[in-house]
């Protein structure tokens, strides 16, 4: 007969092996793809948006990145050969993010930022537009980058989303995220059911910027349109003209740029 101590030695490890599944689970529920967005700005065009969800090298680990194509009038205020890139990974706990990377392919380094996670000591370093960072990690923080991620994992593991912290250039900052209601959206890429989101920040008068998503259930919960609105109208629109399923078996994950 096992001695107490055995079960309960047992049990940890069955404990373990059920959260690393359930982790994996979830890191499996993202699908790598490549999705197009055409930008307005006060309903006139400004190009294009693509983003980029791709696995890392290590188990669980994921790349999100994106790339502007600007039209001619927003090539004034946006360069084409600006990136912006995160590095994240599913745990038991939810999403951590490892680093936030980005360049927005000026020679005016003032706006660019390389920042790297270190959840053992629970500190952010490295460059915030342009300067010096060195914060203390909140618990469940984000970036602009992973936090478009979070959402994802939460509603593909059947949780609403919620309130999350994020980095927001270099102050912190708490979004809460309510389920708004449904409906049938047609876009370019065809019909789909969708699920309406707000995100509000917190203790906001509610009369300030929000952001609005129209997830799609059958598109592995993939935003098909984001508009931030003001006053009641959309300032700015994000709406889906083109989505790829990437096949990454052949491991197609970038590599990290320079710091």
């Amino acid at each position: 007969m096992k001695s107490p101590k055995a079960h309960c030695t047992a049990l940890a490890g069955l404990a373990l092996a059920l959260l690393a599944a359930a982790a994996s689970a979830l890191g499996d529920g993202l699908r790598p793809h490549d999705v197009v967005y055409q930008f307005l700005f006060k309903g006139m065009s400004g190009g294009e948006l693509e983003l980029k969800l791709l696995p890392d090298t290590q188990p669980d680990s994921w790349i999100y990145e994106t790339h502007a194509h600007p039209n001619f009038l927003a090539s004034f205020f946006v360069k084409s050969n600006s990136i912006e890139r995160g590095w994240f990974r599913v745990t038991p706990t939810g999403v951590q993010p490892t680093r936030y990377f980005l360049d927005d392919g000026s020679s005016d380094k003032s706006n660019d930022s390389d920042l790297r996670y270190d959840w053992a000591q629970d500190r952010l370093t490295g460059t915030s537009r342009g300067r010096p960072l060195d914060l203390s990690i909140e618990p469940g923080m984000q970036d602009v980058m992973s936090i478009r991620a979070v959402v994802l994992v939460d509603l593909l593991a059947g949780r609403e989303p919620r309130e999350y912290a994020m980095l927001d250039g270099r102050e912190i900052k708490h979004y809460i995220y309510t389920r708004v209601g449904t409906a049938k959206l047609k876009t370019d890429i065809g019909e789909f059911d969708t699920v309406i989101y707000k995100s509000d920040r917190k203790d906001s008068d509610g009369r300030g910027r929000i952001w609005q998503y129209w997830y799609a259930p059958a598109l592995s919960w993939l935003p098909l349109r984001a508009e931030q609105r003001e006053d009641g109208k959309a300032r700015m629109t994000l709406a889906i003209r083109s989505l790829k399923w990437l096949d990454t078996s052949g491991g197609t994950a970038p590599a990290a740029p320079r710091p």
